[in-house]
């Protein structure tokens, strides 16, 4: 639950969605993988029926973000009954991820699934088999697991959630594997249906991200400790020109959560740590978020929290370790860069079609 509570919205994101509008316009560019990797990927993994559809590949375009390269592949597949758009990104000419939308009427698939966790298994089952990518343990730890209820289960290093979500009208079930060291999650795999059965999206990091210095010499009282002594030294400066520092935080409204950064392709373990104001600042700051790196305590960066920037929900209580999970992290900033691209592929394409 807690990996979906939270929408973040940075100066990245707004960046890269005026980039995707830009590069949706544009003609559809050559790339270095061949078109029929992707239909193929949707025929055999997918199980879309690509012989009901016009298939054209609608935009390709390359971002720069947090040192990854990454390549999104858009394209719309067509037919009178039924119109979907689905979204690749690729990094180092690997599928790292797949997201479909139904744009009108609903997805023709060669396959046909008894149950939400038939689907997913035939899937992961697919996935395998097409990318040779040893995907047995995730295979196994799903079992018997009622998709109905969240929940969340270990087998050796390895740990499985399951999270149902609303989005919108419709109901989605999402599974996270992740692999634990020292007590921080590194991303291995994700894919999320809906309760029509229907595949929604999927990422996977594990040909691509290799798992840096994992030591965790720093503990979490020490990473609050730096965040707060360090805090005297931030400031950030408003659009007329006046600097704002000095704030004001309680220490008991200060919460450390260990995550992972995946920058350069390498993922090491480093603390994010939130400090709650004990009032609003200017600009609608309600705290300031502090990076250190797990192994060595060094500070990466300083960060604001504002209302304009994160959502929160309803229930939020800043000292509830539970509510307050990574989400406002580097590594939440990239998911939600892939949802926003996502989005904005979807509002294209409906554009799109309601001009023809």
């Amino acid at each position: 639950m807690k990996k979906y509570l939270i929408k973040i919205f940075t100066p990245l994101l707004v960046m890269l969605i005026a980039t995707s509008l830009v590069a949706g316009v544009l003609p559809a560019t050559a790339t270095d993988q061949p078109a029929d990797k992707y239909t193929d990927f949707m025929e055999k993994v997918l199980s879309v029926d690509i012989a009901k559809y016009n298939i054209e590949l609608t935009s390709n375009f390359t971002s720069d973000i947090l040192d990854r390269k990454i390549t999104y592949m858009k394209y719309e597949l067509t037919s009178e009954q039924s119109n979907l758009g689905i979204l690749f990104s690729v990094e180092k000419g690997v599928i790292t991820s797949c997201s479909v939308s139904i744009l009108d009427g609903k997805v023709f698939t060669t396959k046909q699934y008894s149950s939400p966790l038939d689907a997913v298994k035939v899937f992961l089952e697919k996935y395998q088999t097409y990318t040779k990518i040893d995907s047995n343990r995730l295979i196994t730890m799903i079992g018997n697991v009622d998709l109905t209820k969240n929940s969340t289960m270990t087998m050796e290093n390895m740990k499985l959630t399951v999270t149902n979500i609303a989005v919108g009208e419709t109901r989605q079930i999402s599974l996270l594997w992740t692999q634990v060291i020292n007590g921080a999650d590194y991303n291995l795999f994700d894919v999320t249906f809906d309760k029509e059965r229907n595949f929604v999206t999927m990422g996977d990091s594990r040909e691509v991200f290799i798992i840096g210095d994992t030591s965790v010499n720093i503990s979490e009282e020490q990473a609050i400790e730096i965040a707060l002594e360090k805090l005297q030294f931030y400031s950030y400066e408003m659009p007329d020109g006046s600097v704002v520092k000095d704030f004001k935080v309680s220490r008991d409204a200060v919460v450390a959560t260990l995550v992972t950064y995946s920058g350069a392709y390498e993922l090491r373990p480093y603390w994010d740590v939130r400090m709650f104001l004990d009032e609003m600042s200017p600009g609608g700051v309600l705290g300031i978020t502090a990076f250190i790196w797990a192994n060595t305590g060094e500070v990466i960066s300083y960060s604001n929290m504002a209302t304009g920037g994160t959502v929160y929900p309803d229930n939020y209580n800043p000292t509830d370790s539970e509510q307050t999970s990574s989400n406002y992290t580097l590594m939440a900033v990239m998911a939600t860069v892939i949802v926003a691209v996502i989005a904005v592929v979807a509002i294209g394409l409906m554009a799109k079609k309601r001009c023809k």
